[in-house]
């Protein structure tokens, strides 16, 4: 070790001082993927600082009566070559009094003290400016609740309530698997319906609630504390949080992984008794509670506490798990590291890798990080500007200068003023503007494939629709989807045991009347024409009757291929038919068509920079068959032509929940019919297509700036 490296000249500041920690500092030792390390913690904050075992040893021989210098005397005797040089025990004693948890033989500097702590105040309230969408604010000390309330929930948390939940998630996910399409139909329209959306307001925040006293209660199962429990603002929405810092002191993995998933497993838990209870109850509130627990406790563990690229659950379950304490920060320094190490060719910089096999965690974790939250950011955003569209554009603008405008100001500041660049900052000048000149050229000058992707329905401009004359059950079906008939074919027969009965008693009422009329009729003439007359008036209601059971039978008007609906498809066997419901179509198959729907914001570039057009059908995707624009309706509407393209129909499209008998998207669509000719595969009237209108090819730029551009007029209405 050379004496550069290895001695300060501005050693004699601290060499002087005794030094020792404060109380309200505890450490830990723990193991990460084969290495020892202490943990100190401070106990007020609840902040947790990692150190090397060479550390620790100089942080152990602060008692306040040692002199730095006979410290590291001291250290170098015992460790040797492994011994901190003074710039490293400046660095560790400097990073010792910025956690505040270091105090020396002088009397506190309270005014620096107070400096500190309203400096970390200043922090948080920074950490909830920079990120709006979640705001936290502290309301209590839960400690001595969960402390009093431990021992209800005990035998829950350990091998009994581990096997319980695991005998509890295989059921659940069996009657899942039964229950599946009914859980699923409709989903989106049961979900946005104006009611419903009151109840997931009041549902979502005690599910939240549970899920956090699960964490709570998970952390004082093992000895630790909780001292901090609030309110932090969601995307708007108010949901509860407890401070969970203190399971980082724990030195068994497996225990600092169970408080990190014990909120996932709460919210598992009560999904599958949702499930349960949706099962089993009747139509009403309890039934539609169960629906909403199941959607937010299914959905948020999926796509956000289980997500490892979001800072919840599972991102500190994956830190445990692959052995990785702080793996964002360190994700994020590495990155800056290899561009300081390889692109500015700094060779002093530290990496923050510690142990092998974290190089290419770091890496894929910072790049993988970044691109999905990004990709959350655009969901919330665009969520956000749909309800509130100036907040959302001023959310839009904030979070862009945050992820990208932040970032950019402080590597250039870094650029200007960073000492290590020193000898080398026309070099890291050069590079970040060569990467950036070449990221700006990539996205404003590589055209790409362009394109708009839509979905329609075969169908046929020559159609018949088969109605029902007469309400009833069907009782036959005499044609199966896609048989060729004749006009008059019986297509089905329905059964109406009410009318049956009604008939034979006229029938019989007919009988009685006629055999009355001729007993009397020359010895009573005058009661003979009163009973031929009710005679009349029987057989008039038997014929209109009868005319009424004939009706029952449904049959084709004209010939042609006739076509069940896809949504009416299934076992008919009993099902009820009001008079005039439709019951399907007789169509002519000589000239299909493709009638598709557009969304609005994509219906200009459709109209305007339509180059190719082809579809694929959804029960065969493998082959693209070309079509034509035969014609379009001249107007945007939030009308459908058909079921088939809503989600009731197995589409995509949400109709609007506040007019349920009518065929109304909640988006506005554009409707186009297409031509194509006949390929080699059955076309079913009513066949779901994909289809796809080709553009002419633009960078990522260009795009970018369409849909912003876009979002302003229509979202904004600027």
């Amino acid at each position: 070790m050379s004496g550069k490296s290895f001695y300060s000249d501005e050693w004699h500041r601290v060499s002087g001082l005794r030094l020792r920690l404060k109380s309200n500092a505890g450490i830990h030792r723990q193991e990460f993927r084969g290495q020892l390390w202490y943990v100190l913690q401070d106990r007020t904050s609840g902040r947790s600082h990692r150190f090397s075992p060479e550390a620790w040893l100089v942080i152990s021989l602060l008692d306040g009566r040692r002199t730095v210098q006979e410290i590291w005397d001291t250290a170098c005797a015992r460790l040797g070559d492994d011994a901190l040089s003074q710039n490293e025990i400046m660095r560790l004693l400097a990073q010792l009094h910025h956690a505040d948890v270091l105090q020396g033989d002088v009397m506190p500097d309270v005014d620096e003290m107070l400096h500190r702590a309203g400096k970390q105040e200043r922090k948080k309230r920074m950490m909830s400016f920079i990120n709006p969408l979640a705001i936290r604010m502290p309301l209590l000390d839960p400690d001595a609740f969960l402390a009093a309330t431990l021992p209800l929930v005990r035998p829950l948390i350990g091998r009994a309530g581990g096997l319980l939940f695991v005998g509890l998630m295989g059921y659940a996910l069996v009657q899942l698997g039964l229950y599946w399409s009914e859980l699923t139909e409709d989903v989106a329209d049961r979900v946005l319906a104006a009611d419903n959306l009151v109840l997931l307001i009041v549902t979502y925040p005690l599910v939240k609630a549970l899920h956090e006293l699960g964490h709570g209660y998970t952390i004082k199962r093992w000895g630790g504390e909780v001292h901090e429990i609030g309110i932090m603002m969601l995307v708007f929405m108010p949901v509860p949080y407890v401070d969970a810092s203190d399971a980082s002191r724990f030195p068994e993995k497996w225990r600092r992984i169970i408080v990190g998933a014990a909120g996932m497993i709460v919210e598992l838990t009560l999904a599958a008794l949702a499930l349960i209870v949706w099962i089993h109850a009747e139509e009403g509130m309890a039934r539609a509670v169960a629906f909403n627990v199941m959607l937010l406790a299914g959905v948020s563990t999926i796509l956000f506490n289980g997500n490892p690229l979001l800072r919840f659950d599972g991102y500190y379950v994956l830190a445990d798990l692959i052995e990785i304490p702080n793996l964002a920060q360190r994700a994020n320094r590495y990155i800056g590291y290899l561009i300081q190490r390889y692109a500015f060719g700094i060779e002093t910089v530290e990496s923050p890798v510690t142990a092998r096999g974290e190089p290419k965690w770091l890496f894929s974790y910072a790049i993988a990080a970044f691109a999905y939250r990004l990709f959350i950011v655009s969901i919330i955003f665009f969520f956000v500007v749909d309800i509130f569209p100036l907040i959302g554009a001023v959310l839009a603008v904030w979070s862009l200068i945050m992820m990208f405008g932040v970032p950019i100001a402080k590597q250039i500041w870094f650029l200007l003023t960073s000492p290590k660049l020193r000898h080398r900052r026309g070099r890291a000048f050069a590079v970040t503007s060569g990467m950036i000149g070449t990221i700006a050229a990539v996205l404003s000058l590589v055209p790409l494939p362009y394109a708009t992707l839509a979905e329609g329905v075969v169908w046929t401009p020559h159609e018949a629709t088969v109605h029902t004359a007469a309400a009833g059950h069907v009782e036959a079906v005499y044609v199966t989807s896609n048989d060729q008939v004749q006009a008059g074919t019986t297509l089905l027969k329905l059964s109406d045991p009410v009318l049956d009965r009604q008939v034979a008693a006229l029938e019989a009422r007919v009988r009685e009347l006629a055999q009355r009329a001729d007993a009397v009729a020359f010895d009573a003439p005058a009661e003979a024409r009163v009973l031929r007359e009710r005679l009349a008036k029987a057989e008039a209601d038997l014929d209109n009757a009868r005319e009424r059971q004939e009706d029952l039978a449904v049959r084709s008007s004209v010939p042609g291929r006739f076509v069940l609906p896809s949504s009416d498809a299934g076992d008919l066997d009993g099902r009820y038919y009001d008079k005039g419901e439709r019951f399907g179509y007789i169509a002519d198959f000589s000239d299909p068509v493709l009638i598709v729907v557009v969304p609005e914001k994509r219906a200009d570039l459709v109209r305007s920079d339509t180059q190719a057009v082809a579809f694929r059908f959804a029960d065969d995707p493998r082959t693209a068959w070309p079509a034509q624009i035969l014609r379009e309706v001249p107007r945007i509407t939030d009308e459908l032509p058909t079921a088939a393209l809503a989600q009731i129909g197995g589409g995509t499209l949400s109709l609007d929940p506040s007019q349920p008998e009518a065929l109304r998207s909640l988006t506005r669509v554009l409707q186009l019919e297409l031509v194509f000719e006949q390929p080699n595969h059955v076309v079913t009237l009513g066949g779901r297509v994909h289809v796809r209108f080709r553009h002419a090819d633009r960078p990522l730029a260009q795009r970018a700036w369409r849909a912003l551009r876009q979002l302003f007029l229509s979202e904004l209405n600027v």
